[in-house]
């Protein structure tokens, strides 16, 4: 499913405030509540919209913690296992897959550079396979934003809530529980799902 110039619209507010209702941006974007409620629904079920964290600036603060990159060497048919353990640990905030021999790289918080020294040397990379190459120490944070939103060459994978299939079609059936709302790929597949669940669907909605 492409993303239309209504997502790209949404995108665009949200990347400049994290913070702002629906209902802002629909006053914004010239939009009304509900399109922009449905598209946003839409975006997150699909993954495209994962979560919204505060951005912080390490430079206005006092924290004496330091961060690093840290490049390694993983082998390639291991590479999906290595980097779901690795960012499962406190220490990594980031992890890129990159191209080239060395193709992992790491951006890690630590206390300090002993700190460091013990994540650099720990067993669990040689366990893993994979092989330190060196690390950066980064001394002052200049510019560190976020991507700029998407174009509508890209594409989101929303999948049928019935046959989870993918949703090809910019305009998918949809059904609407409380403030959940459901996709579908087909009538045949909206018909099916309304069939085994309509009363519980309508008893909820009418409690709403």
């Amino acid at each position: 499913m492409k993303l239309d110039p209504i997502d790209l619209v949404i995108l665009k507010e949200l990347n400049a405030d994290g913070r702002a209702s629906l209902r802002q941006i629909a006053k914004k974007s010239l939009l009304s509540t509900p399109t922009v409620s449905s598209r946003f629904e839409r975006m997150k079920k699909a993954g495209l919209i994962q979560k919204f964290v505060p951005v912080l600036n390490p430079n206005a603060s006092d924290d004496s913690s330091l961060l690093a990159f840290v490049t390694l060497n993983a082998p390639s048919s291991a590479v999906e296992k290595i980097t779901k353990e690795l960012g499962s640990k406190s220490e990594v905030t980031g992890v890129f897959v990159t191209a080239g021999p060395n193709n992992l790289l790491l951006k890690v918080s630590v206390r300090n550079a002993q700190s460091l020294q013990r994540f650099l040397t720990n067993a669990e990379f040689r366990k893993l396979g994979v092989e330190v190459i060196g690390s950066q120490i980064i001394t002052e944070t200049v510019k560190d934003e976020r991507p700029p939103p998407f174009t509508e060459e890209v594409h989101m994978k929303l999948n049928c809530d019935l046959c989870k299939g993918e949703i090809t079609s910019n305009t998918p059936y949809t059904i609407r529980v409380a403030s959940t709302r459901y996709y579908f790929c087909c009538k045949t597949c909206k018909a099916t799902y309304l069939q085994k669940h309509g009363d519980r669907i309508r008893a909820i909605n009418k409690a709403n």
